[in-house]
C-alpha cells in the first residue's frame, strides 16, 4: 500500500466524528470504573476563579495525577487575550467528565473524557471521544485572523503554518469570494500517527489530512487534522488546499451529499491551484480508464487514488452539462418574437419573464438529465482525459 505522498494524497476521509471505541482501543486503555462520589464537582469553580491549587486539589496526591492536573489547568486556563470559547466542565453520571473548550479563535468544541477515582479524588482521565487535546501536554499555537495553527513544538508549527497559509493563498487565487472569506481554518498537528489515529480512523497512516468535527456531534465548528507524518512542503500545501475547501463547505456535516461530489469539488479548486496536483490527477485518470470507462460515479470513499481524479472530471462534466443547458434557455428565451401593440415598459418585462421561465425550464431539464444519466458524466470526463492523453502522447 502507498504511503501519503504527492500523488495518492487525496486518500482524506471525511469523518463526523471518530467512533469512540475506536479512540478507546488505539490508547489501549478500556473505559474506566465508575468514580466514587462526584470528583469534579469543584473542577469547574476552581477554573473559573484562576485557582490551580484549588483545581489541582481535586486530584490524588501521586505524581502522575497532579501531573494530569497541572496540564489540564494549563490547556483550558487562558494564556493570552486571544478570544477562545470559556471552558466549561460539567460531569454526566460519576464516570464522565464533558468539558466545552477550544483553541483561540475556535468554535466551541464539546469532549468527553472518562473519569477513574479514588476516596473521591481523581487519579486518571482517559479520552472517550476526540477534541480531547485538553489532556496532553501544552501545545504550540499560532494564529491570525484567517488562521489558526496547533502543533507540539514550534518547528513542526513553523512548517505548518508555513504551509497553511501558501494553501489559503492557492485557494484564494481560485476560490469564489464566498469561499475565501469563509471562517478562520483551524489546523490541528497531533504528535504522532496515533494521536492522529482517533481522528482518521482505520488506515490513518495512510491517510494525509481529515477534516472533522471535532468531539461531539453538537461541537460548533471543523477541524482540519493532518497526518504529522513527512511530507514535503509543496505536498503540505496542496493538502491545506483541499481540506480548506471542505471546511469551508461544511463538508463532514452534508451526511447525505454524495462523497465523490463533495471530494469533486475540493479536487478541481485544489487542481486549479496547484498545477502539480492537475497532472497527477490527469495522470491517475488516464491509469484509471486503462482497463475501460467507467459506468457508474467514482466511490471516493475506497480511498483510491484513481476515484479522486475521476471526481474531479465528473464534477467538471456536471458544471458543463447544467451549464450549456442554462445557456441555452437563456438565449431561446431572448430569441421569441417581439410583442405587437405593447409599450417599452410591457415589451421590457414580457421579454425578461419569458427569458426567465425558458432558463429556469433549461435548468430544470439539465437537471434531471444529469441525475438520470449520473454515470455518463463520468464517462464523458474519462473521455475527454483519455483523448487528451492520446494527444500528448502523440
Amino acid at each position: 500500500m502507498r504511503d501519503a505522498s504527492s500523488v495518492d494524497r487525496v486518500r482524506r476521509t471525511l469523518l463526523l466524528t471518530a467512533p469512540l471505541a475506536l479512540s478507546a482501543s488505539l490508547l489501549g486503555c478500556t473505559r474506566p470504573q465508575p468514580a466514587l462520589g462526584d470528583p469534579a464537582g469543584g473542577l469547574a469553580a476552581a477554573l473559573a476563579a484562576g485557582d490551580r491549587s484549588a483545581f489541582l486539589s481535586r486530584f490524588a496526591s501521586g505524581a502522575g495525577p497532579q501531573a494530569l492536573a497541572a496540564r489540564v489547568y494549563a490547556n483550558l486556563s487562558p494564556r493570552d487575550a486571544t478570544p477562545r470559547p470559556t471552558p466549561r466542565i460539567v460531569t454526566s453520571g460519576l464516570d464522565r467528565l464533558l468539558v466545552s473548550w477550544g483553541y483561540p479563535d475556535e468554535a466551541e468544541v464539546h469532549s468527553v473524557a472518562g473519569v477513574r477515582s479514588a476516596n473521591g479524588l481523581i487519579t486518571d482521565l482517559a479520552p472517550l471521544s476526540t477534541g480531547t487535546e485538553w489532556l496532553a501536554d501544552l501545545q504550540s499555537v499560532r494564529t491570525e485572523p484567517r488562521l489558526t495553527v496547533v502543533a507540539p513544538d514550534e518547528s513542526v508549527l513553523t512548517r505548518w503554518w508555513t504551509a497553511a497559509l501558501a494553501g489559503l493563498s492557492a485557494l484564494a487565487s481560485v476560490a469564489p469570494q464566498g469561499l475565501r472569506s469563509a471562517g478562520p481554518l483551524l489546523v490541528l498537528v497531533p504528535t504522532d500517527v496515533l494521536a492522529f489515529g482517533r481522528y482518521a480512523g482505520a488506515g490513518a497512516d495512510r491517510v494525509a489530512a481529515v477534516t472533522v468535527v471535532p468531539g461531539s456531534a453538537d461541537s460548533l465548528g471543523f477541524r482540519v487534522v493532518v497526518n504529522p507524518r513527512t511530507l514535503d512542503d509543496r505536498d503540505a500545501a496542496a493538502t491545506i488546499t483541499h481540506e480548506a475547501v471542505h471546511a469551508a463547505m461544511g463538508s463532514p456535516r452534508l451526511t447525505a451529499t454524495p462523497g465523490w461530489l463533495l471530494e469533486g469539488i475540493a479536487e478541481s479548486l485544489t487542481a486549479r491551484a496547484h498545477r502539480f496536483v492537475a497532472d497527477a490527477n490527469r495522470a491517475l485518470a488516464r491509469e484509471a480508464i486503462a482497463s475501460g470507462l467507467p459506468s457508474s460515479l467514482p466511490n471516493t470513499g475506497t480511498g483510491d487514488p484513481g476515484s479522486y481524479a475521476l471526481a474531479e472530471l465528473a464534477v467538471g462534466a456536471m458544471v458543463q452539462q447544467i451549464g450549456s443547458f442554462m445557456a441555452g434557455g437563456y438565449v431561446a428565451g431572448r430569441m421569441r418574437s417581439r410583442w405587437g401593440e405593447t409599450n417599452k415598459d410591457e415589451v421590457e418585462f414580457r421579454d425578461g419573464l419569458h427569458g426567465g421561465l425558458v432558463w429556469a425550464v433549461g435548468v430544470a431539464i439539465g437537471a434531471a438529465l444529469f441525475v438520470s444519466t449520473a454515470g455518463s458524466a463520468v464517462k464523458t470526463g474519462a473521455d475527454v482525459a483519455g483523448k487528451a492523453a492520446a494527444g500528448s502522447a502523440g
